[in-house]
């Protein structure tokens, strides 16, 4: 019976406007540990301003360069991981229940070729192979799929040093095999990419900068050893990514109630989604819509809502 369940399940699946949303995030440790509950992840922070419109779906892979994910995404298991799981309501007319991919690389690819040879990705390659991830990613996801390339973080040497000999000791070797000049270069091939590729591109390593200028490297509480975030990094990441959506995918940001700033909460009855969501209130009526004396009445009058906006 349950066989018989669950293959009329996949052949009648819900229409559009009835299934929720997805964000996946693609990318190296950075993205991995954007869930890290100690670390206040920047995942985590965008899965709650989506909470009950949007499922973040976490596929950052510690360590890997862009060589190694796209050679995880030629696989069955990456396939099916990164792709198919997250598609199985097919894509129609260019899109597909994903409304959001994340692309952040470089952190591991811009390691130095001479002291980091396992890591280092040349800058042609690193940008032909971002152009890969993305072109799988309209495969994929459909064609209309929207696409935020981030760059890597600026790398801060004295904290990246004292990393060295925390970890290794007497065997650190004193020598940055990432760096700041590094940083900046992939940083631009990564804007570079975006550019030609037509895509928003959320430029971090200059805008930690930014956000604390002057003597003293403050920027620097951003990072957790000097190369990865720390929950400091981690909200502002969030934050800025949150804001770039705002800026230039207004149809599936996520707008506060007043009392947002006040309460921390983004899911409540007076917050309101883009167009894109198929309903502007999200998953099943908010609880202050429901006429407790004519409940069925008040789920009826919320799916006609989402059938008139489908």
């Amino acid at each position: 019976m349950s066989d018989v369940i669950n293959k009329k399940r996949k052949s009648n699946p819900p229409s559009a406007p009835f299934r929720r949303s997805k964000v996946v995030l693609l990318g190296d440790s950075i993205t991995q540990l954007s869930f890290s509950a100690k670390l206040s992840g920047w995942g985590t922070y965008i899965a709650d301003v989506y909470q009950r419109r949007c499922d973040v779906f976490n596929r950052g892979m510690s360590g890997y360069n862009t060589d190694w994910y796209l050679q995880y995404l030629s696989t069955e298991e990456g396939k099916y991981d990164v792709f198919d799981s997250l598609t199985n309501n097919g894509v129609e007319d260019g899109v597909s229940d994903v409304k959001l991919v994340t692309i952040f690389f470089g952190a591991n690819d811009q390691s130095c070729e001479k002291l980091n040879r396992r890591h280092h990705v040349p800058l042609p390659k690193f940008q032909s192979n971002l152009k890969e991830i993305v072109n799988l990613c309209r495969e994929n996801y459909g064609e209309k799929v929207r696409i935020v390339l981030i760059t890597p973080p600026p790398v801060h040497h004295d904290s990246r040093l004292k990393y060295q000999v925390d970890r290794y000791g007497d065997k650190a070797t004193g020598e940055l095999e990432r760096n700041m000049e590094l940083a900046s270069q992939y940083s631009e091939a990564v804007k570079a990419v975006a550019k030609e590729l037509g895509y928003p591109c959320l430029n971090i390593y200059q805008s930690m900068q930014d956000s604390e200028p002057g003597a003293g490297e403050k920027w620097s509480k951003y990072l957790s050893d000097g190369l990865h975030l720390s929950a400091e990094g981690n909200i502002f990441v969030g934050k800025e990514l949150k804001k770039l959506i705002d800026e230039v995918y207004p149809e599936i940001t996520i707008n506060p109630c007043p009392y947002t700033e006040l309460t921390g909460n983004w899911g409540n009855s007076a917050t309101k989604g883009g167009e894109a969501f198929g309903s502007e209130k999200g998953m099943g009526p908010w609880h202050d819509e429901i006429d407790h004396t004519e409940a069925e009445k008040s789920f009826q009058e919320h799916t006609n809502k989402k059938m008139k906006t489908a």
